[in-house]
């Protein structure tokens, strides 16, 4: 049974001092999609009663296809020491549905996010990576798979194995209300792609959703972060009706999974294994790729 690493999301942050060097970052941007005949539309906020700030938020379509959104804001922290007010004037990106299997719209989203990034990188405009959704395509139907977290949050709720969930072809992790959702570190999911996206073919896709609290968490060192991240689930293909039913009983009679319940379980001879290195790579491409290299591939 064949898998594969992707990434689906992007989010990207940049984050200034002054709100003319955001304007003008952002109006840069701005023209180079309009370069690409890239249909980009203004979504207004009204103004916050509280700061006077407003947020500007663009969202930018390809084949009627929302790709990308671009927010434009401000967020003012007072120093407990000093009493100064210090203003942040930020740009956030958001790159998503990166591999939807619809090679033309794909190749479109993973074009506009490499330019984008080639235009930070030449023009040495500091960004940083805000969120990223990594995923494990398992090319098999999804009822021949088994995700669960093995190493699990002591001050997170998870589902249990059996327990009824709202959709038939997608089973959550973690217990975390809508309201929260944004404020989690990091949240996983398993769902049927095939059906989803319309497949003539059968794709189980394992999301791992990091998020901006994780990227703060782990600024000092993400790729570990990262591996950390995802060794917290195991992935599975159990095509055997009965070892996956014998497999998910035994994960809801422990509260917690010791490494010898797992070896007990014999847990990694199911397991499919992220690849790291294609996730180092995708990011390294993020932060070094340059316009004269979107030249050459051009």
């Amino acid at each position: 049974m064949k898998y594969q690493t992707r990434i689906d999301t992007v989010s990207l942050q940049i984050d200034t001092t002054q709100e003319d060097t955001r304007n003008a970052i952002l109006e840069g941007l701005l023209g180079l999609f309009k370069q690409d005949n890239i249909y980009v539309a203004y979504k207004g906020y009204p103004i916050n009663q509280h700061s006077n700030f407003y947020i500007r938020e663009y969202h930018v379509y390809a084949n009627n296809i929302v790709v990308a959104s671009v927010r434009a804001g401000s967020f003012s922290i007072k120093n407990s020491l000093t009493k100064t007010v210090v203003t942040t004037y930020y740009i956030s990106l958001e790159f998503a549905g990166l591999m939807t299997y619809n090679q033309q719209l794909d190749t479109i989203t993973n074009n506009i996010l490499m330019k984008t990034c080639a235009y930070f990188n030449t023009r040495q405009i500091t960004f940083k990576l805000n969120g990223l959704d990594i995923s494990l395509d398992l090319f098999t139907k999804y009822e021949h798979v088994l995700a669960l977290c093995t190493k699990k949050s002591p001050k997170t709720v998870y589902y249990g194995a059996n327990e009824l969930q709202w959709f038939d072809t997608t089973s959550y992790m973690e217990k975390i209300p809508n309201h929260k959702l944004q404020l989690a570190v990091q949240r996983a999911y398993l769902y049927d792609k095939a059906i989803k996206e319309n497949l003539p073919y059968s794709v189980t896709r394992f999301e791992v959703k990091l998020q901006p609290k994780f990227f703060n968490k782990n600024r000092d060192n993400i790729i570990a972060g990262i591996m950390n991240a995802l060794d917290r689930y195991h992935v599975m293909s159990v095509p055997n009706k009965k070892e996956k039913q014998y497999l998910m009983d035994q994960y809801d009679a422990h509260l917690t999974l010791r490494d010898r319940d797992i070896k007990r379980l014999k847990l990694d001879n199911y397991r499919c294994y992220h690849d790291i290195s294609a996730i180092v790579g995708f990011i390294n491409s993020l932060l070094t790729v340059q316009e004269q290299d979107m030249f050459a591939i051009a």
